[in-house]
């Protein structure tokens, strides 16, 4: 299992909440939870910011977008790859 890029904290990455955790996978769908697991890309999030709300990350697009920038972001940065090695590991840019 790979730390993820985005926080090296057990906390939510929205609010800093500690409990009630879940580990959110940044790009999912279509073999991309593996692919996420493998390359960091996942953080945790509080359930509210999760999915047991209007304001969690599978209902609010503006905070998803936010948490797949962030992680190309540092995905680039910290495997120094160019933004065509994270489209071919990711499927598409998100930026």
């Amino acid at each position: 299992m790979s730390s993820s890029l985005i926080s090296d904290k057990r906390e939510c990455v929205i609010c800093g909440y500690t409990e009630d955790l879940h580990r959110h996978h940044i790009y999912y769908g279509r073999g991309r939870k593996k692919i996420s697991e493998r390359e960091g890309a996942w953080c945790y999030l509080c359930a509210y910011h999760h999915n047991m709300s209007n304001h969690g990350v599978h209902f609010d697009k503006a905070l998803d977008d936010y948490l797949k920038e962030r992680c190309q972001l540092a995905w680039e940065w910290q495997n120094r790859c160019t933004r065509e090695d994270f489209i071919k590991t990711f499927g598409r840019n998100y930026l």
